[in-house]
């Protein structure tokens, strides 16, 4: 096997291999990327058995096809310190070392037969669905902030995906916040599943920053995504996601407009002070300004005063300065509207049945931008 690319082309690939594959080395070759060497184009593969990914490398100069796997952070961290230009790949006669060259030197890496490699399935749904990239990406970032990292409840610790209503929807929250985007498809079908947070992570990386078109589909335990150069197959979380649509409220009891920068490094300083655990700031309005502050248990306090627009009196929240930042930093407008919501009761639909019931809605800060299709959600402390 011999081949030879310019490093440009492959940076980025290995750097998104080795981040899928397994670190944990439950089996060694799960730790190493498959490179597969064909007539006229490269295939490189990586699983940690929870996602598949494969990139196509049709600008290789291929002079000898064959397959071999190699460590995969050896490789990226390789690749990714090499000079600008043309990289080579060599698999010597007995096959237990592939040699990368390029104009600096070179570097043998131990081998692992391509044969005991774990065969990758990825065979088209009944319906396949498109989405430009942009797109895609642009609802992952405005979302996948707010999955849970390592919640018991696992159904959180990633991003619902569905289709529903004539429109694309994605839904994540850890519990004390949710972001919901959705996005017109014409496409007919519905589907429903929940994407893993690694795999959203990882989707998010290797997705093209210019515009392409994405296929994708999904079945009761997989969802891939492909273009022209990869695709991306991922196991979906078996479980069913909480009903969010249930949290959003419809009316707002009061209301304020403020500065989104000037919010955002006011918290900066005045979570300096706050409980160093809960991160708790305090909002209120008085005399038409927002007073935010903060204290924590050392007696230490910190009190800043910021503009609002309108006469809004008896504005009273507290919530986690980092979460409330967090949300800040995915919106682009220079002004956003935060509406406080009170804890009512409303009527929802009981599963598998045409009853209603009555439920406590909680309170909620809702963060309203120019974006329509966004819906950005704090659960506030009680105060």
């Amino acid at each position: 096997m011999k081949f030879s690319v310019d490093k440009e082309h492959i940076i980025n690939n290995f750097q998104s291999l080795a981040a899928v594959a397994d670190k944990k080395q439950t089996l060694p070759i799960l730790s190493n990327i498959l490179i597969r060497c064909e007539d006229d184009k490269v295939k490189l593969l990586s699983t940690d058995l929870e996602i598949e990914l494969e990139f196509v490398v049709d600008k290789a100069k291929v002079e000898a096809p064959g397959e071999i796997t190699i460590p995969a952070k050896k490789a990226a961290d390789i690749i990714r310190e090499l000079p600008q230009g043309e990289v080579m790949f060599q698999l010597n006669d007995d096959s237990t070392k592939l040699t990368v060259k390029s104009s600096s030197g070179r570097y043998n890496l131990a081998t692992i037969p391509g044969s005991d490699y774990p065969d990758f399935d990825v065979v088209k749904g009944d319906q396949i669905f498109k989405i430009s990239s942009e797109q895609l990406q642009e609802m992952f970032q405005k979302t996948s902030f707010a999955m849970g990292h390592g919640d018991w409840r696992h159904f959180l610790n990633g991003c619902l995906f569905e289709k529903a209503e004539e429109a694309l929807k994605i839904t994540a929250s850890d519990a004390h916040r949710l972001s919901f985007y959705r996005s017109e498809i014409s496409q007919e079908g519905e589907f429903s599943g929940i994407i893993p947070r690694k795999s959203v992570n990882e989707l998010m990386r290797i997705l093209p920053k210019e515009e392409t078109e994405i296929e994708f589909y999904i079945n009761t335990n997989n969802i891939v995504f492909m273009s022209k150069n990869f695709t991306f197959k991922s196991k979906l979380i078996s479980a069913s996601y909480p009903d969010y649509k249930f949290l959003i409220p419809d009316t707002a009891s009061k209301s304020i407009i403020v500065n989104r920068k000037d919010l955002i490094n006011t918290l900066s300083r005045v979570s300096v002070l706050t409980n160093i655990k809960l991160k708790i700031v305090d909002f209120k309005t008085e005399e038409g300004v927002l007073v935010v502050g903060a204290n924590n248990q050392n007696l230490e306090s910190a009190e800043e005063r910021l503009e609002i627009e309108g006469d809004v009196d008896g504005f009273r929240c507290a919530c986690n300065a980092d979460y409330l930042r967090e949300v800040l930093n995915i919106v682009e407008d220079d002004k956003i509207t935060i509406t406080q919501h009170d804890d009512k009761d409303v009527e929802v639909s009981v599963p598998g049945s045409e009853e209603k019931r009555t439920e406590k809605q909680p309170q909620s800060l809702v963060i309203k931008t120019s974006d329509p299709n966004l819906t950005l959600l704090l659960q506030p402390y009680v105060i």
